[in-house]
């Protein structure tokens, strides 16, 4: 899988790359603070008209929705847009100025219906509106006011609700610029007895600049030093064969079973 901001997928270049992608590729769109309402929508018929085989796996934040009847109407319209081919959501809890991997911008945010994101599940507005899948966040680094050990805590109350509403569910992890902090973090969840499957978050090639401003951004530690060639010029093509090379071994080393299931990448540009 992949995530593209909607009006990233929407410019002509990207647009044009979307036939080369295998059949079965699953797109996630993320809800920007700053995009227009309808950018997803829009970003769903593009998909529909030019990809039909990709899969979309559009973001629902719990903490920028105004009532139940306003996520109805979002989720219905998504539906529409995609000639009803939306089955999967990564619910985010949606922070007014953050979001799951992509850009943000300052838009005020209404006031939130939910305070998080199993509040939301839990009105079962998903499964009514056609869904029967859910992506969950999971977070190496903790997230916001939450450590490492809280944030898997709620994740494995959310975890619970999907095994309860019959609803299959996954794990996409945000990016970590560590490998041995994201490993670690996989044999956490297993150790905390989670057996859903596991997409490792890895951002692709793409210049330092994007990622150390990605980091800020998304609230995750930047990348280290060792990121840098000698005379300190940032070796942009380093990045992130070493990574991908130390999370190869971790997995071999775990299985198929123990390990992650999937690579969720993050393009940032590059």
């Amino acid at each position: 899988s992949l995530e593209v901001a909607p009006l990233t997928l929407l410019k002509p270049a990207c647009a044009r790359l979307l036939p080369q992608l295998p059949s079965g590729t699953q797109v996630f769109l993320p809800s920007l603070p700053a995009d227009p309402p309808d950018a997803i929508g829009r970003a769903l018929g593009l998909l529909r008209r030019e990809a039909p085989g990709v899969v979309p796996v559009p973001h629902v934040p719990a903490r920028r929705i105004g009532s139940l009847a306003e996520l109805e109407r979002r989720l219905c319209a998504w539906q529409r847009d995609s000639g009803d081919r939306v089955r999967e959501a990564l619910v985010v809890r949606g922070d007014p100025h953050a979001h799951h991997g992509g850009s943000s911008g300052g838009a005020a945010a209404p006031a939130a219906e939910y305070e998080n994101t199993l509040e939301l599940l839990e009105t079962g507005v998903l499964q009514r509106c056609g869904l029967d899948a859910v992506s969950l966040c999971g977070h190496p680094e903790g997230v916001g006011p939450l450590s490492t050990e809280q944030a898997r805590a709620a994740l494995a109350a959310k975890l619970e609700w999907a095994a309860a509403s019959d609803m299959s569910a996954r794990v996409v992890t945000q990016f970590c610029f560590d490998a041995g902090t994201t490993a670690a973090y996989v044999d956490a969840l297993r150790s905390d007895g989670a057996t859903a499957p596991v997409s490792l978050g890895v951002v692709g090639p793409c210049a330092r600049s994007s990622r150390v401003r990605m980091a800020e951004r998304c609230g995750v530690k930047p990348p280290a030093d060792a990121d840098h060639v000698e005379g300190g010029a940032a070796a942009d093509d380093a990045w992130p064969w070493d990574y991908a090379r130390t999370l190869a071994r971790w997995q071999a080393a775990r299985g198929a079973s123990r390990g992650a299931q999937a690579l969720h990448l993050y393009p940032f540009g590059g």
